[in-house]
């Protein structure tokens, strides 16, 4: 294997530098506590969390990224639901036809949530790439190991080689 392999591959953010086996305990944050969670909110969080912990992806230090995708979440389903019952465009007067506010909203949350997701590590495309990307690379990285090993492994000075 190639050293420069280790600096070669960018990770995305929670769950990056750690994927273990599914029965491994991972822990999860507690909400930021600022932030208020609803309870509709607190029970989308958990989902996630224990979606992530039965995935084995370490997020212990991910609360306020996963409590931004539960508000931009629930956010965008309240602007799915507006669409639906009142539409998605709207005519003028003179047959101008505009998309509504509401229409905006769910096109905004819906890309923000493109963008969020994946560095979550919440696609399927975003976990394979992390548990192919930490395979062996996974451990945590021993600068010494090699020096330290040739070290310990080396005749007694003054015999030799």
């Amino acid at each position: 294997m190639d050293p420069n392999d280790y600096f070669k591959t960018a990770l995305p953010t929670v769950g990056g530098a750690n994927v273990q086996d599914a029965s491994t305990d991972v822990a999860s944050p507690t909400p930021p506590p600022v932030i208020g969670l609803t309870g509709q909110e607190l029970e989308v969080y958990e989902y996630i969390c224990g979606s992530l912990r039965q995935a084995g992806v370490e997020h212990l230090t991910a609360g306020m990224p996963l409590a931004v995708i539960v508000r931009t979440f629930i956010d965008w389903i309240a602007a799915s639901k507006e669409c639906a019952e009142k539409g998605r465009s709207q005519t003028s007067k003179t047959g101008w036809s505009t998309p509504t506010p509401w229409a905006d909203d769910e096109k905004r949350l819906k890309m923000e949530l493109g963008q969020w997701l994946p560095k979550a590590c919440l696609t399927i495309p975003a976990l394979a790439r992390v548990r192919k990307d930490t395979g062996k690379l996974g451990g945590q990285d021993d600068l010494f190991g090699d020096l330290v090993n040739h070290a310990t492994s080396s005749p007694a000075r003054g015999s030799q080689h």
